[in-house]
């Protein structure tokens, strides 16, 4: 089991694990998960295993984090700036995935690439999604995703004409159904990002 670190962003201790060396990828858990289920499921250790530097962070409120009383998106920009990291990878999940959203369309200099599985509230910021039409971008969503509609993963390919999209498993939460798809689309994404 990784160690668990902590951060203190205005007086909330944060909780996070990471491994691997190289460009920052940061992992944001969805509503009913923590930053542990990235490991569980092998994602941690497949992103060190492409030599990148994997990060997986418990929001304010979840796992081993304290509250913060800010919204999820201004959370990652506090994270990012007393992690001191730029040019990062962000995954986000279901609410983790909108979060990641808000946060990337208004600090698009702040991002290399992006992440998103099933990701929930995209419409909410469609007026800046051009703010990431030429991000990287790897899309995955399960078959019967009940919980994020396929608007929402259309909307981001309409702005951002090269994303990749994938199927990986059927329920909102397609990387307990499927994590070997999930984490090789992860694996070849980031292998290509180095090219």
């Amino acid at each position: 089991m990784l160690e668990d670190r902590f951060i203190n962003i205005d007086d909330a201790n944060i909780h996070y694990i990471e491994a691997g060396e190289g460009l920052p990828v940061l992992l944001f858990h969805g509503a009913r998960f923590n930053c542990r289920t990235y490991e569980e499921i092998g994602t941690i250790e497949t992103i060190a295993a492409e030599n990148f530097h994997a990060i997986s962070v418990d929001f304010p409120g979840f796992g081993k984090s304290s509250n913060m009383n800010i919204s999820l998106s201004e959370f990652i920009d506090k994270f990012t700036d007393a992690m001191k990291l730029e040019n990062s990878v962000i995954l986000g999940a279901s609410m983790g995935g909108e979060a990641v959203v808000g946060f990337v369309v208004n600090h698009p200099e702040k991002v290399n690439a992006l992440i998103l599985t099933g990701a929930v509230g995209v419409s909410e910021y469609q007026d800046k999604l051009n703010n990431i039409g030429d991000k990287p971008m790897l899309l995955m969503w399960g078959k019967n995703d009940m919980v994020s509609p396929v608007n929402n993963y259309q909307l981001l390919m309409k702005y951002n004409k090269n994303a990749e999209f994938y199927n990986v498993g059927r329920q909102h939460a397609c990387y307990l159904d499927d994590n070997k798809s999930f984490n090789s689309h992860i694996s070849d994404f980031l292998s290509s990002l180095k090219k």
